[in-house]
């Protein structure tokens, strides 16, 4: 869920005469300020243990920062950070909703945080209490519940897994969620207390009152019962059959069609009059955990707030036979992939950093092969991204490579978007906001576009542009063509061009490369660093289907300007996105992952 500002068009403006110059250049300022990165919000998997362990390369808990992150501290100059990493207490589940959960869910959790605009679907609200995935009678989600969506996340939305966090850390935020929803409970009731029976303030502060109000509390907040789930044995073959006549039947196949690719009604809507589709079983994503007994309660209770409804009219037999038929649709390999891993990826020291995208070089580096997840939900399959990482002890060289079909290069028109990737590291002993920290844990970010890296001018997109003057430049002409002479860009001088001549970096020059630094303490805060500071570098080439590109920077920095210094033998915690230009993607329409593993060696 980070970033969510991003790059846009360039825009050329010309003046019409010498009145408009000193407005026409700071409009230009101004623009020139707005064309910026993303500021979005989104990332880890643990593996479902009713079904499978976690793979050994799966790392579930973050690793306590050592001694070599504090020679980098000293050695390369202060970190945009960032926290202390010595002992400190324990933080409350109001806190730690805070620091995780608020952006989205907003600070009261009603759904509507800092970075809901850029998410589908939406992020829930907790205080009217629809939680989709539950396993009791009357749709009230125990502790359990709360847990696993904790532990989890929810694939086919943005909500992460947090996996990461402590067993107390994630026990202090389910608390946190129930607390939010009884609020929303007391808060509901209330208002129907003035509106319904006009009750004051002062006859509402009554005891008796009181006593009702958190009677009706403790009744829609309280955890009914949960059915028993029959034993689910192996699924055999004439199960499966059974339970696509059931699926037949019950009229499953309405909604997700007549193969499981959720192709029946198109038009749903949630109870927060959102839209909705019905799930497409064959690819294996499901937001709640994919076992027997998860499904088969999802059968039995449907999912509130959800078109799907409960299924009291069939039978427990006839339900496991229909968990059958659904797990058939996929394989074991799908519905674990469906779910966010958090990984380590080892930056490999090397004698001389790879020189070339695609040079052989790289073979020799271990690759990270990370899933992905749409912060603005899609079906299409996961982009295949992977990550290698090398120095030399005074350079670092990250390169990136993922699957897409059309090498979007440019976005000088109006209906156009780039493609590019983008990396954010962070170091401290608590993460921040995945969605690109906050003010008090900022994060670096190093960007590529294939637009920045191989620039082109307006005029040259638009042979039969019209324009009128220069400031500086030309005297009184007599034709608003572009062919006369001395009217290109390149031609002007630098004072005409202030944006330019200002060296703003959302102005892309030729000698530039696709990668830019950027300096970012929150959504909505994403800032270029100045000039000096530009210190990363990068390099993108499409081939066959595929980007690759090589972002570099040095190790050490000077200062907390420059961004976060790196060191052999030091450690950080470091998150992807990237933008697929084919898609119209930008700002916070992306695909990202979860918080990963960063370690250099020695």
């Amino acid at each position: 869920m980070w970033l969510g500002e991003r790059h846009r068009n360039t825009v050329s403006v010309r003046v019409a005469d010498s009145l408009t110059i000193v407005s026409a250049i700071v409009l230009l300022c101004l623009l020139g300020c707005q064309r910026s990165p993303s500021s979005d919000s989104s990332q880890m998997e643990t593996k479902p243990s009713t079904d499978s362990s976690p793979p050994s390369s799966v790392v579930t808990q973050k690793p306590a920062p050592d001694k070599a992150e504090s020679t980098v501290q000293s050695a390369g100059g202060q970190q945009p950070s960032i926290s202390s990493t010595s002992a400190r207490s324990p933080l409350s589940g109001k806190e730690l909703y805070a620091l995780h959960c608020a952006a989205c869910h907003g600070p009261n959790g009603d759904g509507k945080g800092i970075a809901a605009t850029f998410l589908f679907p939406k992020p829930r609200d907790f205080r009217v209490g629809r939680f989709r995935l539950v396993s009791t009678n009357n749709n009230v989600p125990t502790r359990e519940d709360l847990h696993a969506v904790l532990l989890r996340g929810m694939p086919g939305s943005s909500m992460p897994p947090w996996g990461h966090l402590s067993q107390q850390e994630r026990d202090a935020l389910v608390d946190e969620v129930i607390h939010l929803r009884r609020e929303g409970a007391r808060e509901s009731y209330i208002h129907l207390l003035k509106e319904d029976e006009e009750l004051t303030d002062e006859e509402i502060a009554a005891d008796d009152v009181q006593e009702e109000i958190q009677d009706y509390v403790d009744d829609f907040t309280t955890p009914g019962e949960s059915t028993d789930v029959p034993s689910i044995g192996p699924s055999t073959a004439e199960a499966v059959a059974r339970g696509k006549e059931v699926y037949a039947k019950f009229v499953c196949i309405s909604c997700h069609g007549e193969t499981g690719r959720g192709d029946g009604v198109q038009e749903m809507w949630d109870d927060e009059k959102m839209p909705t589709r019905p799930r497409d079983f064959t690819i294996g994503i499901f937001k709640g955990n994919y076992d027997s007994a998860s499904l088969y309660r999802r059968i039995a209770f449907g999912m509130p707030g959800s078109p799907m409804p409960g299924s009291s009219t069939i039978t427990a037999k006839q339900m496991v036979d229909l968990v059958h038929y659904i797990r058939s649709m996929s394989t074991e390999e799908q519905r674990q992939a469906a779910v966010l891993s958090r990984r380590k990826i080892v930056a490999k020291a090397i004698d001389q950093i790879p020189e070339s995208v695609l040079a052989d070089a790289w073979s020799g580096v271990k690759p990270v092969h990370l899933r992905m997840t749409p912060l603005w939900w899609r079906d299409d399959p996961d982009v295949d991204l992977t990550v290698q990482a090398a120095h030399d002890g005074n350079m670092i060289a990250v390169r990136l490579t993922w699957r897409d079909a059309t090498a979007n290069h440019h976005a000088s028109l109006s209906e156009a978007f780039e493609d590019a990737v983008a990396m954010e590291l962070y170091r401290g002993a608590a993460e921040p906001f995945l969605g690109m920290g906050d003010a008090a844990s900022p994060v670096d970010v190093w960007f590529w576009d294939a637009d920045r890296q191989a620039p082109i001018d307006v005029e040259d997109q638009y042979p039969n542009v019209v324009v009128d003057v220069y400031p500086f430049s030309e005297q009184a002409v007599t034709t608003a063509e572009y062919q006369r002479a001395g009217t290109s860009l390149a031609e002007q001088p630098r004072v005409s061009l202030p944006a330019l001549a200002s060296e703003n970096q959302i102005v892309p020059v030729r000698e530039m490369t696709g990668g830019s630094d950027l300096a970012v303490s929150g959504p909505g805060s994403v800032t270029f660093r100045v000039p000096k500071s530009q210190l990363v570098t990068g390099l993108g080439e499409w081939k066959e289907g595929r980007w690759s590109v090589v972002m570099t920077r040095p190790l050490r920095v000077e200062s907390a300007d420059d961004g976060l210094s790196l060191a052999p033998g030091g450690k950080a915690s470091v998150a992807f996105a990237v933008w697929d230009g084919s898609h119209q993607d930008r700002d916070g329409q992306k695909l990202i992952t979860i918080w990963q593993d960063l370690e250099l060696e020695r």
